[in-house]
């Protein structure tokens, strides 16, 4: 199926690579305008030439937890697009974090880079979509925000949080045309996860341990996740807002 985001506008945070750039990939495949946003330009540069120049993909470099930033690049996606009817955040940060020796700092490092893009993104985002009479705001949160695990008090805690959050949302904006909702994604095989996995001293067994913690014994694909999304921009998701939708091979269930 082709055309599904046909006239929609997307402003993607952590759109840069990983599954953010997925994302903007299989929404501008089904026919959505982009504009790209992440901490640095030339990711951001190298990211929007990969789309080629029949339909040109905006960018601005910018900082999701930062306000001003965040204000800023929104103003920079309106101008480009024409308006926004839509809205990816899928910027955050992790770590192991033990409750008994995790300092205080890294531990608000985590929830300041998962929290502050899922409130800023929207806070100032959400008013165009209203504008707009409707529109999709997707939140790419874990299923670490599902369920917990050991040393991961920060990332649990943050994505948690942001699941939360996304509900709350959902109910400020569901009677104003704009659906609010989470993407919560098992281990999915992103250079960034790669590399972390390549300094381990087993870097293969470690992998494979990803790959089979979950009930379907594999990674999550990144095109899995941008089909997801695709489906929660479009028309075909007007009756569903508020959800932490899994997509983790069965982690969160057992």
């Amino acid at each position: 199926m082709t055309g599904r985001l046909d006239g929609k506008r997307a402003l993607v945070y952590g759109g840069g690579t990983g599954i953010g750039l997925a994302i903007a990939d299989a929404m501008h495949a089904e026919g959505a305008a982009i504009f790209l946003s992440s901490r640095r330009e030339p990711v951001l540069q190298e990211a929007a030439a990969g789309f080629g120049i029949s339909s040109p993909v905006g960018y601005a470099a910018g900082d999701a937890s930062i306000p001003a930033d965040v204000e800023r690049v929104t103003e920079l996606a309106l101008r480009f697009l024409g308006g926004l009817d839509t809205i990816v955040v899928s910027a955050g940060a992790g770590g192991r974090t033990p409750l008994l020796d995790t300092s205080p700092e890294e531990f608000q490092r985590i929830i300041n880079n998962n929290l502050m893009p899922a409130f800023l993104g929207p806070r100032y985002g959400a008013r165009h979509l209203v504008e707009a009479g409707q529109g999709s705001i997707i939140v790419v949160s874990s299923m670490l925000g599902l369920v917990g695990l050991a040393e991961r008090v920060g990332y649990c805690g943050a994505k948690h949080g942001t699941n939360g959050m996304v509900k709350s949302m959902a109910l400020d904006l569901a009677d104003k045309g704009v659906r609010v909702n989470a993407i919560c994604p098992g281990f999915i095989e992103t250079a960034l996860a790669l590399e972390v996995v390549s300094q381990e001293a087993d870097p293969e067994a470690v992998l494979e341990a990803k790959r089979r913690m979950h009930a379907i014994p594999r990674a999550g694909r990144l095109e899995e996740v941008g089909e997801l999304a695709v489906y929660l921009a479009s028309d075909a998701a007007a009756f569903v807002t508020g959800q932490a939708i899994a997509i983790d091979g069965g982690y969160s269930v057992r």
